[in-house]
């Protein structure tokens, strides 16, 4: 009987011995060497386990209880020596399972992939990721991502591949679940990561990882793709190693002709002038076609006035010209295609073109949409923002052409939420290029649709039937649109950029690749989908800044502009200030006009064209004392005495009629003497009523039409030089518009003012002895067509820093009969 016990005991060993060879073995093997290609130049080899996928048997992997999503990485093995250009196609095949292995979803989906091109260190070609104990070639990875939102009782997923075809042989696969951590599970996280690995995760972070706060390592770790094994006792796997610190292969077709900014009769070159002094141009045609070069300058500055235009031919090998410059924008336009330079003329040879801006935009035309991922808004309703533009794919584009797509919102089941169709006419871009045909016109101004997203939608997707480029972006609904003023309404001043308005979404990994659980049927195998890499389907863009558009109305004069006034409870003053850059002259602002007397005798002019009646002039006075003093006033022989006190006042004149008097001022005191109805120059000042802003927010209401009207305000800090406000702007309309919007306004605005040193305390409150103020600062405010005409309310507060003036305003370009309303009273 012991004998039997024992020989029962020893078969139990030895059956289990032989369960666990295998993966005993595969645990106590020593892991493959480091390639010897990245010893022997010195490169980063990281490894991944993978697994080969079978032909015909499924592999099966189980899923991580309240996975969201998994994501299956997948890399094709080919022959060597196979072409980098060969498309290497494969088929593969998924289910998702649930606990009593039943399918719960399954698919079939195509990927297509290539060969990298190889990097290179000291000259030698290195692949970019390879086996050690495999002869293949490994072609670039693709990825699936599997949505499970819809599923959640999904307890596997398994693979399998439909058979090869040469010069295919084999498929390595890894699959991982996204793991979200909570606040305390990330800390314990953190603290077990080691010290490379944290700094690898933080590389975008500009600071050490010691000195991350606890939010940031939550918002890092929050969620993690966690790798996966499959069932089984022994699958087929190996070892890929992806090599780090070599350099990308440069196409040198795709290299720029020559340093600098493309620049042609059909593509402006837009060059950023931070500081005055004299520059150095230089421009380098494309082509020697016996053609003289020249240039069309139009430089746009701060100033509110027409840009000053001319043209110039440069001379000289290479060619250039000298030119004395302002801050700004300066536009080139040469009359051939050609390269573009510009320098200091103290700092020969360094170039201050701006560093060269990106933007990668997703291909959609016939048969072929593209997808953007959208985080859902349960807690935050967001808005989005989608850019689209027609792509002559090597063309020049019409001077018109209208563009046409269809858009549909998906929930996280695949059903459509929001359908639409979106049309808009273009113009070909003279700013905007692609960057690899820069001389070709093929490329159009964006178009913006925006939408006020429902927030059960996660995915977007856009279809045309032309070859149109999208970019998407979306916004938290009420997050507060930033800006800094003046800082950010000029693109030449160099500083670091704001807070951006929209948000671009992540691009797709690749198209059509993220089968969510109840989506329409794949298609059948007869009509397999064109599959294309991230290269096919996006196109990189060239991008500039943009001139500001002045309308020409309003650089004539040629305007009607009203002043708002708040509630009654408002304290309101009148201001004067400087007038350099309010507003551009015009008849009717004469009464606001103040030009500065001398004492002594003066030849005036009193303006009021179209105006023959008697005139009241006033008089305004700015001392630097209080004390009393005397003025004598004498305008064609008539004289008006009085005897005055304080810092600033006001005072009427005699009537006089348009036309030209002999002034003399007589006064016992020193200081500055306005009076109106002049036309003011460099020194001349405006007067304003104005409304303080301090603890009580100031509201208006405003009555929205559909005419070219513009809305805005100034704000007249009273803060030291230096000091900066921050003025909170509400909108709130009585309605908002539903569907695509071609236009869209902010409701809730934070402006971030800091008036410059040099207008700090330049102006007066004239009904405050003490009070100076800085020169006006715009606050913009654009009442786009997302909101239906009707009333209208504007409410600033003050959210911190040192208080001021309001003047909220209207302006209607063009010429308006003024018109004024009474109230008929009944007997």
């Amino acid at each position: 009987m012991r004998i039997l016990g024992r020989l029962l005991l020893l078969l139990m060993f030895a059956a289990m011995a032989a369960f666990l060879y295998q993966p005993l073995r595969s645990l106590f093997q020593v892991p493959p060497p480091v390639p010897a290609v990245a010893q022997q130049l010195d490169l980063t080899a990281r490894s991944s386990t993978v697994y080969f996928l079978p032909e015909g048997d499924w592999l099966t992997f189980p899923v991580i209880s309240q996975a969201a999503r998994l994501r299956v990485l997948t890399h094709a093995g080919a022959a060597p020596g196979v072409e980098q250009e060969a498309s290497l196609r494969y088929a593969l095949e998924y289910e998702l399972l649930d606990g009593d292995r039943r399918p719960l979803h399954g698919g079939r989906y195509i990927h297509e992939s290539r060969i990298p091109q190889p990097l290179y260190k000291d000259g030698v070609p290195v692949s970019r990721n390879l086996y050690t104990d495999r002869d293949l070639a490994v072609a670039a990875g693709q990825s699936l991502n599997v949505q499970l939102d819809g599923l959640p009782q999904t307890a596997y997923v398994r693979l399998r591949l439909t058979p090869l075809v040469p010069p295919l042989e084999n498929v390595a696969v890894r699959v991982y679940y996204e793991e979200r951590m909570s606040e305390s599970q990330a800390s314990v996280a953190w603290e077990r990561l080691s010290q490379p690995k944290r700094e690898r995760l933080t590389q975008g972070v500009i600071y050490p990882p010691e000195l991350l706060t606890p939010q940031e390592r939550l918002n890092l770790l929050e969620r993690q793709w966690q790798p996966v094994g499959p069932l089984g006792t022994n699958p087929d796997q190996g070892v890929l190693f992806s090599l780090q610190g070599a350099e990308p292969f440069i196409d040198p077709d795709r290299m720029p002709r020559s340093p600098g900014l493309y620049a042609g009769p059909d593509r402006l070159g837009v060059l950023p002038i931070e500081t005055a002094g004299n520059y150095r141009i230089q421009f380098k045609p494309l082509f020697d076609d016996g053609l003289a070069s020249e240039l069309e300058l139009r430089h746009v500055t701060e100033q509110f006035e027409e840009p000053r235009q001319e043209v110039v031919t440069p001379s000289g090998e290479p060619l250039s010209i000298e030119q004395s410059l302002s801050p700004g924008l300066l536009v080139v336009t040469p009359n051939q295609p050609g390269m573009l330079d510009i320098w200091p003329v103290a700092k020969s040879g360094e170039s201050s073109l701006p560093e060269p801006r990106f933007l990668r935009a997703w291909v959609v035309q016939p048969a072929l949409p593209v997808h953007f991922q959208i985080l859902p808004g349960e807690d935050v309703s967001t808005s989005l923002r989608l850019d689209l533009r027609a792509h002559g794919d090597g063309e020049p584009l019409a001077a018109e052409k209208t563009i046409q797509a269809e858009y549909r919102l998906l929930d996280a089941q695949g059903r459509a939420v929001d359908t639409g169709r979106l049309e808009a006419s273009v113009v070909p871009s003279m700013i905007d290029r692609v960057a690899d045909t820069q001389p070709v016109a093929d490329l159009s101004e964006p178009a913006s649709f925006y939408l006020r997203l429902p927030s059960e939608a996660v995915r977007l997707e856009v279809t045309s039937r032309q070859r149109l480029l999208a970019n998407t972006y979306t916004r938290p609904y009420d997050l507060p649109h930033r800006t800094r003023v003046p800082v950010d309404y000029y693109a030449w001043r160099g500083d670091d950029p704001g807070q951006p308005s929209w948000f671009i979404l992540q691009p797709p990994e690749a198209r059509a690749r993220t089968p969510d659980v109840g989506a329409r049927a794949e298609p059948s195998a007869d009509k397999e989908p064109s599959t294309l890499t991230q290269l096919d389907t996006s196109l990189v863009l060239h991008i500039q800044s943009r001139p500001p558009e002045r309308n020409p109305e309003l650089l004539a004069g040629r305007y009607q502009w009203e002043a708002f006034d708040p509630q009654l409870a408002a304290r309101g003053a009148r201001i004067l200030v400087p007038l350099g850059g309010e507003e551009q002259l015009r008849a009717r602002g004469l009464p606001s006009y103040f030009q500065p007397l001398e004492q002594g005798i003066q030849t005036v002019e009193i303006a009021a064209p179209g105006v023959t009646r008697s005139l009241e002039p006033q008089l305004v006075y700015l001392r630097e004392e209080s004390t009393p003093f005397s003025l004598r006033l004498r305008i064609d022989g008539k004289t008006v005495r009085h005897e005055l006190i304080g810092r600033r006042g006001e005072i009427s004149l005699p009537p006089v009629t348009p036309g030209q008097h002999e002034v003399a001022l007589d006064a016992s005191t020193s200081g500055t003497w306005l009076m109106n109805y002049r036309y003011p120059d460099d020194a001349g000042y405006l007067r304003r009523m104005a409304f303080r802003l301090d603890e009580a927010p100031l509201r208006y209401f405003v009555d929205k039409r559909k005419d070219d009207q513009l809305v805005g305000a100034r704000f007249y800090s009273l803060g030291e030089a230096g000091s900066a406000s921050t003025v909170r702007v509400r909108i709130i309309p009585d309605a908002l518009k539903d569907g695509p919007m071609r236009e869209w306004t902010h409701l809730e605005r934070l402006y971030r003012i800091t008036p410059p040193t040099e207008e700090a305390g330049v102006g007066h409150v004239l009904d405050r002895q003490r009070e100076r103020l800085s020169l006006g600062q715009p606050i913009l405010i654009d009442l786009g067509t997302d909101i239906a005409d009707g009333p209208v309310t504007v409410e600033f507060s003050l959210q911190s820093g040192a208080p001021g003036y309001v003047v909220f305003h209207e302006v209607l370009p063009g010429q308006h009969l003024r018109t004024r309303g009474f109230r008929e009273e009944k007997d």
